[in-house]
């Protein structure tokens, strides 16, 4: 990962469910390396040489967390008390429920139960139920890890006007994944035809303001009409060709294009591509 991000040429990021602090302390010490934390909700861009604080943004996916926490957390406080080995895990734009330390059916059965709690509560908020390995996650409707590879795609092509971009691999193992995949062929269709830009979420800082707002079609914005148009100009008419990879990790159902078997085979893939 260090030779990969130390090449001035590739930008890479890792996007994670975990939450912010977790994916800092285990890899937020390689330099030039991008990461995205719960999902894709908060991003930071890869970290320059020599600079030790990484600068925070996030999307803007209108959810009043604060509202949705003072549902949600007294019925979490009640399934936690009569579920032992349950926790409740918090996360920028996320609160989840965690049983997979439980009795595997006593554990589902009152997850279902905390479901049907909290659906009816929950209904006026933009959010959604997620159930995946364990744990029973509330997220806001509109997150997805698609967000933050798209955007990734965009900027480094407004940023860098001479180069094109010739190589993508993306690569996951779980269901929020599927999402990163379908970003990555959404954003080759951009390059053919621009006019057909889907909406783009605003972005903000750690206080709120807006550091990219949204355009929700391809009139809203003129820099990024001219951006995206100039992009696509430069793309047609060039020979090289683009490579795009979507990697499934596990042989299984999936939008990804490829597959490899397991983990060990992401590792290998990464040290071939480095050249160690």
């Amino acid at each position: 990962m260090k030779v990969l991000c130390s090449d001035p040429r590739n930008t890479v990021f890792v996007v994670s469910g975990d939450s912010r602090k977790n994916v800092v302390n285990a890899i937020g010490n390689i330099s030039g390396l991008g990461l995205a934390a719960s999902n894709g909700a908060c991003f930071a861009p890869p970290l320059k040489p020599n600079k030790t604080e990484r600068i925070w943004k996030y999307f803007d996916l209108g959810v009043n967390w604060d509202a949705v926490k003072a549902i949600v957390l007294p019925v979490f406080a009640k399934y936690t008390a009569r579920t032992n080995g349950s926790v409740t895990k918090m996360t920028h734009s996320s609160i989840g429920w965690s049983y997979y330390s439980c009795d595997p059916e006593w554990g589902s059965q009152q997850a279902t139960h905390l479901v049907m709690e909290l659906e009816e509560s929950l209904r006026p908020f933009d959010v959604r139920f997620v159930m995946i390995k364990g744990i029973v996650e509330i997220v806001p409707r509109r997150l997805n890890k698609g967000l933050i590879v798209k955007n990734v795609l965009r900027e480094v092509s407004r940023r860098s006007p001479e180069l094109d971009i010739d190589f993508i691999l993306c690569m996951g193992d779980d269901i929020h994944d599927e999402k990163m995949f379908t970003s990555v062929f959404s954003f080759i269709a951009e390059l053919e035809a621009p006019t057909h830009l889907p909406v783009s979420l605003p972005v903000v800082d750690g206080a709120g303001a807006v550091i990219s707002p949204s355009i929700s079609s391809f009139e809203d914005n003129k820099e990024w009409k001219e951006d995206v148009t100039k992009l696509a100009q430069r793309n047609s008419s060039k020979n090289n060709g683009l490579f795009a990879f979507t990697v499934a990790v596990g042989k299984k159902e999936s939008n990804a294009s490829t597959y490899v078997d397991d983990a060990n085979d992401v590792g290998t893939l990464l040290i071939k591509l480095s050249g160690i």
